[in-house]
């Protein structure tokens, strides 16, 4: 009905905001950043694969292990990559790996400082490369195990009770664990729908409930898939001009 209003929940930290509507990173990367899917109606799973073939996340909910697995593996190049998520993961810290992937400026050799954001939003930066929230519910680093150095980041209510981990393999180019480190600090509360907020722990989260327009919330993931869709599709910025044309141009 036009004119409805629909209750959003504004929940901070977002990290604690439970993991929201799964699309909002699978149906982006399928109809904003052309990845394909398999056709397995009868699976509770979803696989999609790059137009290039080299990234496929898959999404597969198990009982004791993580839900969400991205991988990379260029042989031309022999980069190799994996990053896996549990499924109490807000969407939106997967979805800011996934949008830098796709970004049509993405480069795997880019310099990045993982750690500049959550310094500036007040985290413990501690002098072996472990990071902490300063609200003490996340933690994170580099950790070696098994001859590979590996990042861990987990998030908890109480020390013994993770809500969710994120993993990420050492090679995993460093403009990738910028993203999820940028939007693991982001103060900004993130939306949920009265039935996403179920089950969350009310006493380690702000709460406030705003009337938002049901239109405007039906058409926020569509928006975001246009955005990708529109990058996507924007053309390519112009080569710098080679020396010899350069100095054309001086003459």
């Amino acid at each position: 009905m036009r004119g409805a209003k629909v209750d959003q929940a504004l929940v901070s930290p977002g990290y604690l905001a439970g993991p929201g509507d799964p699309a909002w990173v699978t149906a982006a990367l399928h109809a904003g950043a052309g990845w394909k899917h398999g056709h397995d109606p009868l699976m509770a799973r979803v696989v999609l694969t790059s137009p290039d073939q080299r990234a496929v996340l898959r999404l597969e909910p198990v009982l004791n292990g993580p839900w969400w697995h991205l991988s990379y593996n260029d042989g031309r190049t022999g980069l190799r990559w994996e990053a896996s998520f549990d499924g109490a993961t807000p969407v939106e810290l997967i979805a800011a790996v996934t949008d830098a992937l796709t970004h049509p400026d993405y480069d795997a050799r880019a310099v990045a400082e993982p750690y500049k954001l959550l310094a500036w939003e007040g985290w413990d930066i501690a002098s072996n490369s472990g990071f902490c929230s300063p609200d003490r519910r996340v933690r994170g680093g580099r950790h070696t195990f098994s001859g590979s150095t590996n990042w861990h980041i987990t998030t908890s209510h109480y020390a013994d009770k993770p809500v969710w981990k994120a993993r990420l393999s050492s090679s995993t180019p460093r403009v990738l664990v910028a993203a999820f480190l940028a939007a693991l600090a982001d103060p900004e509360p993130v939306r949920r729908s009265p039935e996403q907020t179920q089950g969350l722990s009310l006493h380690r989260i702000t709460m406030q409930w705003q009337e938002q327009p049901a239109e405007d919330v039906a058409r926020a993931l569509p928006e975001r898939i246009e955005r990708l869709a529109a990058r996507r599709a924007s053309p390519p910025p112009p080569a710098p001009p080679t020396p010899s044309s350069a100095r054309r141009r001086i003459h």
